[in-house]
């Protein structure tokens, strides 16, 4: 039986928002792109549920062309002298690490909690456990996931980790993770990886 254009289509633009999504790849292409062809792609990102993405890579774009005429330019008044971008508070993060630990907590369910570390920049998620997972950036600006095992806890010896998920001396990180993922989506890789290390 032949597939439907419209799934086709839509199963293809799926495909292609997963794959260029990230916000390396935005960092890369966005300036070699015409702002035409910038909104096209964040048409498309907006269409498959990524408007991150599309703010990702339209940022990118203004950001590195000087020429810019289908964008407005940035406004002014947020720049020192300097040329240093300064946005207001919150705005240029739209959620701290401590809010991808108490996402991730209420992920897991009954009986795991999470606390935020000082200003935000840490969260420390708690369950039925000894073992206590720390959320962190490396000095790599990898997002960590901390633990130390207990004795305990009967976690696997060698867990199976999901994709984009790798062991590090620490604990675990996210391979690629960003603020542009959005929190659910960092919040859902994160409960994974502390289901794979609990086993449960």
């Amino acid at each position: 039986m032949t597939a439907q254009p419209t799934v086709t289509l839509a199963a293809a633009a799926q495909e292609f928002a997963a794959k260029w999504r990230s916000a390396a790849t935005a960092a890369e292409t966005a300036p070699a792109l015409s702002c035409s062809e910038i909104d096209a792609l964040a048409r498309l990102f907006r269409v498959v549920g990524v408007p991150d993405a599309a703010d990702e890579w339209t940022s990118e774009h203004i950001a590195s062309e000087t020429e810019c005429h289908g964008h407005p330019a940035p406004d002014p008044a947020l720049y020192y002298t300097q040329g240093n971008y300064t946005p207001a508070p919150g705005t240029e993060y739209a959620f701290s690490i401590s809010d991808i630990a108490r996402a991730t907590a209420k992920l897991l369910g009954d009986g795991w909690m999470a606390e935020s570390g000082s200003w935000g920049i840490t969260g420390v998620v708690a369950g039925p456990y000894s073992t206590e997972f720390t959320f962190c950036i490396d000095y790599e600006d990898d997002l960590v996931i901390e633990y130390q095992y207990s004795t305990d806890d009967d976690f696997p010896k060698k867990p199976e980790l999901p994709d984009g998920v790798l062991r590090c001396d620490a604990g675990v990180y996210l391979e690629e993770a960003s603020s542009a993922k959005g929190l659910d989506a960092l919040a859902e890789r994160s409960a994974a990886a502390i289901r794979a290390v609990t086993g449960r």
